[in-house]
């Protein structure tokens, strides 16, 4: 898959969103038990068939062009409308669901399915429903909207233990860079009992780090690591020589080597591109010029770098940098990860 096409998916709800059309507002037409005549069951499968509505679900249809001017992860939100909308006994959203709307980042790829905590899964296989079977108390979960979900910690602690390091770790890094304390995921994992990804739930939290600031800088911390390179320091500050500070999304000190996770999103996004994508790219270019003078070397892994230990490991050894001797353990990573200050995801 192209890199760009690779790092498309994944990405942040977002707040204000550059779609016209509201997913919590756009109106879920329902269809259960005799709640509509003939007449309108009718037209609702006349207007399905030449297009102007699409059938989210059994019983749940929504206006067409509406939904598909909206964003996957807003497009998610509303086939979560629509499910709990039909549904004849209320919705627990948890996992890759509740973490969108969480505002959580979410591999596209998770977006296939509506994810839901059930105490009993037994009359829960319906069409784009996906269940998990735990137990869970009224203290996990929260209300957005009409909608039951998890909360942020439950959330994160569903992920970790049914997803791949680098995922949960995402999700962990997402979160406290909101805001949320270390201690409230780890609660939460405490929370979670004894299941067979315990380890693996603590482990993950204990990783987490509230600098990385994007999913794909998750995934190059996990790659570091998994090489036994010594750890990054996270957003590094650097002093340019107009006296203006730039940050380094990682620093290997002793190597005295920069890492900056290059994506397209900061070019192409007219948030974060305002100016379009060449001023966006010629001032990254000055900007990486000055920060090099201090540097004996910087690296750019892209999405699919990031997330690859060995892409990582020779993008490194390219620039002269080897595992360290004995490789930095687990632990380590862990420590300096508890040290860091935690920092708000700016709005």
């Amino acid at each position: 898959m192209h890199e760009a096409a690779e790092e498309a998916t994944i990405s942040r709800v977002r707040t204000r969103s550059l779609a016209a059309v509201d997913p919590w507002r756009i109106e879920i037409i329902t269809v259960v038990g005799g709640s509509r005549t003939s007449g309108e069951r009718a037209a609702l499968s006349r207007h399905t068939r030449s297009g102007l509505l699409l059938r989210l679900c059994p019983g749940g249809y929504v206006e067409r062009e509406a939904f598909e001017s909206l964003t996957p992860e807003q497009q998610h939100v509303v086939r979560i409308r629509a499910l709990a909308s039909v549904s004849p006994m209320p919705l627990v959203v948890s996992h890759w669901s509740a973490a969108v709307l969480h505002g959580l980042p979410v591999l596209r790829s998770r977006l296939d399915a509506v994810h839901i905590t059930v105490a009993d899964d037994s009359d829960r296989r319906r069409q784009g429903l996906a269940s998990h079977r735990h137990p869970i108390d009224d203290g996990e979960v929260v209300r957005r909207g009409d909608l039951l979900v998890t909360t942020i910690g439950r959330t994160v602690v569903d992920i970790a233990g049914s997803a791949p390091l680098e995922e949960g770790v995402i999700a962990v890094d997402a979160a406290l860079l909101s805001g949320v304390p270390r201690e409230a995921l780890e609660a939460a994992a405490d929370r979670a009992g004894a299941r067979r990804s315990a380890r693996r739930i603590r482990d993950t939290v204990a990783f987490g780090h509230p600098g990385a600031e994007s999913a794909a800088e998750s995934r190059m911390r996990v790659s570091v690591m998994r090489n036994g390179f010594e750890v990054p320091v996270l957003q590094h500050r650097i002093r340019l020589a107009g006296g203006s500070q730039a940050s380094l999304d990682g620093l290997l000190r002793r190597a005295n080597v920069g890492i900056e996770v290059d994506g397209v999103q900061k070019y192409v996004d007219a948030q974060m591109a305002p100016d379009g994508a060449a001023k966006a790219v010629l001032a990254e270019k000055r900007r990486e010029d000055e920060v090099r003078l201090g540097l004996r070397a910087l690296v750019r892994p892209g999405w699919a770098q990031s997330g690859s230990a060995v892409a990582m490991r020779a993008l490194l050894a390219h620039v002269g940098v080897r595992p360290t001797l004995p490789r930095t353990p687990f632990a380590e990573y862990c420590a300096a990860a508890r040290s860091a200050q935690p920092r708000r995801r700016p709005h």
